[in-house]
């Protein structure tokens, strides 16, 4: 579907880019290549890039414009509708609202709503950030004692934030989308969900 949009909207000076969350380069090239991509599939295997734009759930898309400037803070954005059912977000509600931003410059959200609905890290989260950066960097000298104490604690820090989650999963050799997950998810589900509160935009 991200592909059908950069055909449909690329003329209009649109343009993709995909960012993987995920330090396996051979998996990212596995799903990366199924089909031609006209647009960059890049690699975070560090999490800067949800760090600096505030992603705390996967997938999710942010709005950038020509000058640099988010449009649209993240927000949780599925290509097609196979996890409706889960997620309870109409992925046609953001591609039209796409569609208006990139033909029409119409946003549903002012500066002002963008300021409000970005995610603004607590203290604890920062923190939580910070050892898992420290978790990363010993996992990339040989430590895996040392990184699997990081990521504990980045955890216990922010239990609720996909990326540090899940994100941990595969590194301390848990399925993501096995127990390990389900479990988040029910803890997840239990706290109310967040990190899908601007799901559908404005109008939800």
């Amino acid at each position: 579907m991200w592909q059908h949009l950069q055909n449909e909207l690329g003329a209009d000076g649109f343009t993709i880019i995909a960012v993987a969350l995920d330090a396996d380069k051979d998996a990212v090239r596995k799903w990366a290549t199924v089909e031609p991509l006209t647009f960059p599939v890049l690699i975070d295997s560090d999490f800067v890039v949800a760090e600096r734009y505030g992603i705390v759930n996967v997938p999710a898309s942010v709005w950038i414009d020509e000058d640099g400037r988010v449009a649209r803070p993240a927000d949780q954005a599925m290509g097609d509708d196979r996890f409706r059912g889960f997620t309870n977000v109409d992925s046609n509600v953001h591609h039209d609202l796409l569609r208006a931003w990139v033909r029409d410059g119409v946003r549903d959200l002012d500066d002002d709503a963008v300021r409000h609905f970005q995610e603004v890290p607590t203290e604890e989260t920062q923190l939580a950030r910070l050892h898992r950066r420290v978790a990363l960097e010993l996992r990339d000298r040989g430590d895996n004692e040392g990184m699997v104490e990081h990521l504990a604690a980045a955890r216990a820090l922010a239990p609720l934030d996909w990326t540090i989650r899940r994100g941990s999963m595969p590194l301390l050799g848990e399925d993501p989308f096995g127990e390990p997950f389900y479990s988040f998810v029910g803890e997840w589900a239990a706290a109310g969900r967040p990190g899908f509160r601007l799901a559908t935009g404005a109008a939800e």
